[in-house]
């Protein structure tokens, strides 16, 4: 299992740069930068570490079907993919909180990311790219200097419809907090619909991302763990109840705008829920702990991997030097020995 990790969307380009070159030592495959509303442009802030690395993958994620032109988009990774000599990475998804920032809603959601896929998987120096999508089109594009080895596109995709639709034209998935059951029965969906598409997952690449909030300090780790868990999921009951029962899934949907304030606060306080709950979520949610802690984590991502995940992405917050020296000392050689 290959391992990448995805920087704080506060991190600065010199930052990144120095803390790609840190993973880059460590053979971690890939660092993304975070796409945040009030985030630096994440094409922009790898341009350094995209020059300097040398193995090291590169991309950001996510960046939505809505915010601009998927041309806008292609010619953003392939300027990106120029500066890395062929490394790029990129992950397409649905609506996030650049949404809101833009004031735009997150109608047809599914055909904004197929067109915005399709339009960047077929632009190339070959021959001009002429696209009539229903939302989007592209006339007589034909980036002739793009003749790196093409980026990787991923696309986000945990439900139905866009499992279905990524089955038909991605070559590369990324689904969010895997748990091992529900991951299981997505990987199930996901080999229905490539049936369907005359395809097999062999021919796709398997990404998750995880919240890495694994720590020197215990009470620091929860604490980071907890002021994030409005993220894990969105939270939702079809999600939860892998380890929590009904009445316990009601209660979390009952307090979300309260997982919500902590987010936003950066607080670890959430009113009205019981420790024992916040507790679980924090346990099958995210990696936490110590470095003392870390078999159970290894295991997971080992079980994972045999239900069909490839690479995993690290979500780091805050002390993130020494989140990578962590990984890159330990997870990246279990996983590789696995």
């Amino acid at each position: 299992m290959k391992i990448d990790v995805i920087l704080s969307p506060d991190t600065s380009p010199t930052e990144i740069c120095e803390l790609g070159l840190l993973a880059e030592r460590y053979g971690i495959q890939s660092v993304w930068s975070s796409n945040y509303p009030s985030s630096r442009d994440p094409f922009l802030t790898l341009a350094p570490l995209a020059l300097q690395s040398k193995t090291l993958r590169v991309g950001p994620l996510v960046v939505t079907a809505y915010e601009q032109h998927p041309y806008k988009t292609a010619k953003a990774l392939a300027t990106l993919n120029e500066l890395c000599d062929g490394r790029a990475n990129i992950l397409i998804g649905g609506p996030t909180g650049v949404n809101a920032a833009m004031g735009m809603g997150v109608e047809r959601m599914v055909g904004r990311v197929r067109e915005t896929v399709e339009v960047v998987k077929r632009a190339g120096p070959e021959e001009k790219l002429n696209y009539k999508g229903k939302i989007w089109q592209v006339w007589n594009y034909q980036p002739t200097w793009a003749t790196h080895t093409p980026p990787r596109i991923y696309v986000a995709a945990n439900k139905p419809q866009m499992m279905k639709m990524s089955a038909q034209v991605a070559d590369n998935i990324m689904v969010g907090d895997p748990l091992p059951e529900r991951f299981s029965a997505t990987m199930d969906m996901l080999d229905g619909y490539l049936g369907e598409a005359g395809r097999s997952r062999d021919e796709l690449r398997i990404s998750g991302l995880i919240a890495w909030h694994v720590k020197a300090d215990k009470a620091a780790s929860i604490s980071e763990a907890r002021q994030q868990l409005a993220l894990r999921g969105m939270l939702e009951a079809w999600y939860l109840d892998e380890f929590l029962d009904k009445d316990d899934c009601d209660l979390v949907e009952s307090h979300r705008n309260v997982f919500f304030a902590a987010y936003k606060n950066k607080s670890d306080h959430i009113e009205g829920v019981p420790e024992p709950i916040l507790e679980k979520l924090v346990d099958n949610l995210s990696f936490s702990g110590t470095p003392a802690d870390l078999d159970p984590h290894i295991e997971r991502l080992q079980d994972l991997g045999r239900r069909g995940l490839n690479e995993v992405a690290l979500k780091l917050h805050e002390d993130q030097a020494d989140a990578i020296r962590v990984i890159g000392e330990y997870i990246v050689p279990a996983m590789t020995d696995a």
